[in-house]
């Protein structure tokens, strides 16, 4: 159905009269009339009455008029929003986050909400692994997630985050002395399933620092080993950044060495493209210092 014939229709309806409704519409009383005509033929119905005092509505016309001018608006609604979306006003963003960006994630998001308050934003806890297999899929636009990511993956680099001990406060721990110290605490790790990725760095620094703890609790996520350290059963090793958001009772002691440590970035599958992801993107670096 072409909607210009609909305005044509309903112009006429209004205006009751062939020329005043053609020089509404900017068109000739003969383009007009075969304007009305062909809707006429491709609905099947005449919708006009035309006599020496104009056009009336036929019942026809009359019934299907409400409708059309519904369609009209629903037309104009979607090319405005088709508009803000080509400009990244306005549209849905995926966002995954991982550990170390539970504090930043949220905050770069509240940050563009404030200039695209029509853009929805859906914020998805994923472990590192899922979280790079959802960007290649397409089912999250964005990602903050460790570097370095491989094409077709693009990123900007945001912050630096390294592995620290995290252990209660009340427990006297010699950081001269680190390893000998904690020798005569359990240690509480993140589950190897939930969180490969993780487990891999700190499994590897681990055996680099030539330590070998074991592992008395496992915990499938972030808060359940904070909250199992907050109850003084053990100490663990996790990002540093989760200090931001951790129990004030837990004692974090950043571990030593470039291995250690490693950058965070934004992260999306350049294979894609979404205006509203750009848009986010340029935000993020305008943020950056």
């Amino acid at each position: 159905m072409d909607t210009n014939l609909l305005r044509t229709f309903c112009q006429l309806a209004e205006d009751k009269n062939y020329r005043v409704a053609s020089e509404h519409l900017y068109i000739t009383q003969s383009a007009l009339t075969k304007k009305i005509k062909r809707l006429e033929e491709q609905l099947n119905v005449e919708l006009f009455d035309r006599g020496r005092h104009g056009a009336e509505l036929t019942q026809m016309g009359k019934i299907l008029l409400p409708e059309a001018k519904r369609l009209l608006k629903a037309f104009d609604s979607f090319k405005t929003l088709s508009t803000f979306v080509a400009e990244g006003t306005s549209g849905h963003l995926n966002i995954g986050f991982g550990i170390s960006s539970f504090h930043e994630a949220p905050n770069y998001i509240a940050q563009f909400k404030q200039e695209h308050p029509n853009v929805h934003v859906s914020l998805h806890d994923y472990p590192s692994h899922m979280l790079v297999e959802e960007l290649l899929v397409g089912n999250l636009q964005l990602g903050f997630d460790r570097l370095p990511a491989k094409p077709p993956l693009t990123a900007i680099p945001l912050f630096t985050d390294r592995l620290a001990i995290a252990i209660h406060e009340s427990e006297i721990i010699d950081e001269a002395n680190l390893w000998a110290s904690l020798s005569h605490h359990n240690y509480l790790a993140l589950s190897r399933g939930r969180n490969p990725t993780m487990n891999k760095h700190i499994s590897a620094y681990l055996w680099e620092a030539q330590q070998r703890p074991v592992i008395v609790e496992e915990a499938d996520d972030l808060i359940t080993v904070l909250a199992l350290v907050s109850a003084r059963l053990g100490y663990t090793i996790i990002p540093a950044s989760v200090s931001r958001i951790s129990q004030p009772q837990i004692r974090f002691i950043p571990l030593p060495g470039e291995d250690a440590e490693w950058s965070v970035g934004l992260l999306w599958n350049s294979e894609f493209s979404d205006p509203a992801r750009q848009a986010f993107i340029q935000k993020v670096i305008s943020a950056l210092p």
